[in-house]
């Protein structure tokens, strides 16, 4: 088991930095991260979980793709924006609770996620992008 913990302080991880990483299970990001580059995290087959910063606002392209193992992810309530292939492949990703603030959302986001359900509360963004989309949406109050 390998927890990548990012040392505190860190304000940008780079595009790919971490990609294909296969011994990599957790991940810990702190507060100081500001933005997630390109690619960071793709591939790692092995991920399982990862503990997202409150500040961080914009989840790029392709950021988690391939993490086939994901099962667990905390969306911050000050993100805004998941680019397109963000969680592609994460095939045993369950369930994933999207905030209110969270206003753009790419239609591939989450595409080959095929057990996924979006959880959001009602008239949000991310409750009509589920809908849209046709991945399985549960309301919360």
């Amino acid at each position: 088991m390998k927890d990548i913990v990012i040392p505190e302080g860190t304000r940008v991880i780079r595009n790919y930095c971490y990609a294909e990483d296969l011994e990599a299970e957790y991940v810990v990001f702190p507060d100081s991260v500001a933005e997630v580059g390109v690619g960071a995290f793709s591939g790692c087959a092995n991920l399982r979980s990862i503990m997202l910063n409150e500040g961080l606002t914009r989840l790029k392209k392709e950021v988690f793709s391939g993490c086939s193992s994901l099962t667990e992810i905390n969306i911050p309530g000050t993100l805004d924006s998941i680019g397109e292939w963000a969680f592609r492949g994460c095939r045993s990703l369950k369930e994933i609770k999207i905030p209110g603030n969270v206003k753009e959302i790419c239609a591939e986001s989450f595409l080959d996620c095929p057990d996924l359900t979006i959880v959001a509360e009602k008239g949000t963004f991310a409750a009509a992008y589920a809908e849209t989309v046709g991945i399985p949406l549960r309301i919360i109050s």
